[in-house]
């Protein structure tokens, strides 16, 4: 039986994923590097200090991890205060989520962006559980995230759907024993051997209804 929905954020809710990677490509740019999609792939999904060390170690940068999380975040700060970029069926499918069932965020993104997500009109007062991969021990593909969001929201993990787009998601939610409802950006898809460990894949999220999630309770 269902009893609660996860959200990942980026990438599924919001098209933040190609300015992730032009604000890094543009840092590799400064430096005389080159900054290519692997590069990218392996910054989906992940935590903060974890993506910040992978610019650094990739760039060969001589400053802190603080000092690019503020370079990058602070680029993606102003890219959302000037209008959060939704995804298709975003605001539909956590409507519908937040209608039928406790529902929760859980992403790997700095905490100040999810807090400019999270105050928007559309998605305020939405989740009763905000956790973000910095806030627990591992990021993904850890399955803290997921545990710590099933906690807060009092429902055994193996009792939850979690909806994901990239690899480090995907194998998050799957660690945590969660229902995996796969929607893949076709510009930074997962490989297809982890799309296949999803319980279900959607191409966008108009496609999430309650004969989904009633789906893959019979499932």
């Amino acid at each position: 039986m269902i009893e609660a929905i996860i959200f990942d954020l980026d990438g599924l809710l919001i098209d933040s994923e190609p300015y992730w990677d032009q604000a890094r490509h543009e840092m590799a740019v400064e430096v005389g590097k080159d900054w290519n999609a692997n590069d990218h792939q392996a910054c989906m999904g992940v935590s903060t200090l974890t993506w910040a060390r992978y610019v650094i170690r990739r760039l060969d940068l001589d400053i802190s991890p603080e000092q690019v999380v503020s370079r990058i975040i602070g680029k993606m700060v102003a890219l959302y205060t000037r209008g959060v970029p939704y995804l298709p069926g975003a605001m539909e499918a956590v409507d519908l989520a937040t209608h039928h069932y406790p529902t929760g965020l859980a992403s790997g993104s700095h905490r100040s962006l999810i807090d400019v997500v999270t105050n928007d009109i559309p998605m305020r007062g939405k989740f009763k559980a905000v956790v973000c991969s910095d806030d627990v021990p591992a990021g993904k593909p850890a399955p803290d995230v997921y545990l710590a969001a099933a906690r807060q929201l009092g429902v055994p993990s193996e009792r939850c759907i979690c909806l994901e787009d990239s690899t480090n998601g995907i194998l998050a939610g799957k660690a945590a024993g969660m229902k995996v409802v796969a929607v893949p950006d076709v510009r930074f898809s997962p490989p297809e051997e982890v799309l296949e460990r999803a319980d279900l894949v959607l191409p966008t999220l108009r496609e999430f209804t309650l004969e989904v999630i009633h789906s893959l309770e019979r499932a």
